[in-house]
């Protein structure tokens, strides 16, 4: 893999601990995932995001694949090796859909340790990392990711200017952050909160455009 930092570090049930496992929020997080009838069998996820007929989401699946066709056809148009982090990867049906047909490095970050340890055993490729971190606890390398991809998880971040700070630092200079299947407003105001998001990721896009011009030679 390109990042050195995670050549040595041991991995446990196919998956890199950075983070300390919080078992407290894995608990309360799984009863939730049950309760809405999100954790998939290992045969399901192969197939995602084509759900199966018995699936209690196969509507939601019928648009996200749809999404996932999209971002397939512009990836198909890099033509070098990339480095991809895929932040709240979950299951990780996304980029194990991926690696089988493009061929660049994926890190899949989650804080679900359950998802993860499934999605390390159904999605088993040498291109593939699947690492338990929380993005804000976390020292990730400054300009190591090509794509960060954020697929029906923006909605979990609290903070998303603190995100996007983030984002940008372990991004390289010319990244590409892709938010994908995110309803990330509230229902009652959402020109507003969409809005708000845009400000936010276009201010963070002229800062590090100034950046670029005076720290280039």
């Amino acid at each position: 893999m390109i990042i050195e930092e995670f050549r040595d570090l041991k991995t446990v049930n196919g998956v890199v601990r950075i983070s300390e496992v919080d078992d407290a929020f894995e608990k309360l997080y799984l009863q939730v995932r049950k309760k809405e009838n999100r954790i998939y069998s290992d045969d399901e996820i192969k197939l995602l995001p084509y759900a199966s007929k018995i699936n209690p989401h196969k509507n939601e699946w019928a648009l996200r694949s749809k999404s996932f066709l999209r971002f397939k056809e512009y990836l198909s148009h890099k033509k070098s090796k990339l480095n991809i982090l895929d932040l709240g990867c979950g299951n990780g049906w996304l980029t194990g859909q991926l690696v089988k047909e493009f061929e660049h490095n994926y890190f899949c970050v989650d804080v679900n340790l359950t998802e993860l340890e499934q999605a390390a055993k159904v999605f088993d490729s040498d291109n593939l990392k699947f690492i338990y971190a929380d993005i804000f606890a976390t020292t990730f390398p400054a300009n190591t990711f090509d794509i960060v991809i954020i697929n029906s998880a923006l909605q979990y971040f609290q903070n998303i200017s603190a995100l996007m700070k983030e984002l940008f630092f372990i991004s390289k200079t010319y990244g590409e952050i892709h938010i994908i299947d995110t309803p990330f407003y509230d229902k009652n105001e959402p020109m507003q909160a969409k809005n708000e998001l845009l400000n936010i990721i276009h201010r963070l896009v002229f800062l590090k455009w100034l950046e670029n011009i005076f720290t280039t030679p």
